[in-house]
């Protein structure tokens, strides 16, 4: 199917029909910035409209053929809904505007563009660039895909497309991806020229209901291989504390088979007060320009919480501020401890899980987890930090990091 695909897709221009089509699934505010002077407002709206271009057009060539068995619905093919984010919820669903989710323990572990199943029920799912841009971390992101869906799906190969309406086919992101026989890279006009055909037209107000397709299917009808994500989250996080016990690598904590390569990060636990002070003391915390203590931890802070992620095996502190229905999330800075990163809102069902997290770390857990981190927090530490021969810290040579003052 992919390099079927492909040949259809050779010098892609829509049609007037197609483009307008590609339209229904748009906000009027959208789509009236598709000729928008203000060129971030526009950018935004163009790829949008791709990317609906691109699923309205997949279904007209599916109609024609059966190469194309079944397409996942989105966008305004989805009937309106709001799902209520909870724990314990695992699986693929529909998000509020349409796109294509997969849930684990009511947190989204991945969001993909389009999901097609060929004649022989294999499933290929699709990514949708119209900048350059887009290209960050987009390789690790295709490879947890697979994975998720190959296991979802038992299958062993999974299909990847990748549209661009940039010519993105020199970059060494794509020009390993296509070295992969499952995968198959897709350039066609830019937008500007392909959205010429609207001009013209008044295209604020279209109707936008859901289409009556054989080929379109609910993303809850599918039927895939059953997981508890909370299950492996856990077994993942027992196996990483054995492996920091008995002197195991990362290399043969991740070669174990019973770590499932589903898991993208693992919640160590809130720290008790022991651990947030030790924390503070030996690597730093920094909020913006506010370098913080225990004290400010304490007075201004409810919650800290560490985690692990996957494969990076990579440190991460969640703060969680009084009086406010979010968390900060804390990643390795450059000049050693953590800095602030994002926050992670109430309306995310990660933060759920994070609320769910009791305190189970003390100060020896802690430091022993962050020691074990095979990142580039560590690597900054040792430049810092002076070191017995055998590459220990001696623990009277631990000191607050007050460089960001």
């Amino acid at each position: 199917m992919l390099s079927w695909i492909s040949e259809q897709f050779s010098h892609y221009k829509p049609d007037r029909a197609i483009a307008v089509r590609a339209l229904r699934h748009m906000r009027p505010a959208e789509r009236k910035n598709l000729f928008s002077d203000d060129i971030m407002l526009m950018r935004t709206a163009e790829g949008y409209w791709f990317e609906n271009l691109i699923y309205e057009q997949l279904i007209r060539i599916a109609e024609k053929t059966d190469t194309i068995k079944k397409i996942v619905r989105k966008g305004a093919d989805v009937p309106k809904h709001r799902e209520k984010i909870r724990l314990g919820v695992n699986g693929i669903y529909s998000a509020e505007k349409g796109d294509i989710r997969v849930r684990g323990n009511g947190q989204d572990l991945a969001e993909v563009d389009l999901l097609l199943f060929d004649k022989d029920k294999q499933v290929v799912f699709s990514e949708i660039v119209t900048s350059p841009a887009d290209l960050k971390d987009l390789k690790a992101e295709i490879i947890y895909k697979k994975k998720l869906f190959g296991y979802m799906f038992n299958q062993e190969h999974v299909g990847f497309i990748l549209f661009s309406s940039v010519d993105i086919s020199g970059t060494q992101v794509v020009r390993r991806l296509v070295a992969d026989p499952d995968n198959v890279y897709i350039g066609t006009h830019e937008c500007e020229v392909m959205k010429s055909c609207l001009k013209g037209l008044r295209i604020t107000s279209f109707q936008k209901q859901p289409e009556k397709n054989p080929v379109l299917v609910p993303s809850e009808t599918l039927k895939i291989r059953e997981f508890d994500y909370k299950k492996l989250h856990d077994d993942a996080l027992t196996k990483l504390f054995f492996a920091m016990d008995h002197n195991m690598t990362p290399d043969q904590y991740f070669s174990d088979p019973s770590v499932s390569p589903l898991v993208k990060k693992v919640i160590c636990g809130g720290l008790y007060p022991s651990a947030i002070k030790a924390l503070v003391a030996n690597y730093g915390l920094r909020v913006k320009s506010e370098v913080l203590d225990a004290e400010s931890l304490q007075e201004n802070y409810t919650r800290v919480i560490l985690a692990v992620d996957f494969p990076e095996m990579s440190p991460v502190i969640y703060l969680k501020p009084k009086k406010q229905r979010t968390y900060l999330k804390m990643v390795p800075a450059k000049t050693g401890g953590f800095k602030y990163q994002r926050p992670t809102p109430s309306r995310v069902g990660f933060y759920l899980w994070l609320e769910a997290t009791k305190p189970a770390i003390g100060a020896e857990r802690a430091l022993s987890v962050l020691e074990y981190c095979n990142t580039p927090l560590k690597d900054r530490m040792a430049e810092s930090v002076p070191r017995l021969p055998d590459g220990s810290v001696p623990k009277q040579q631990y000191r607050p990091r007050r460089k960001h003052k």
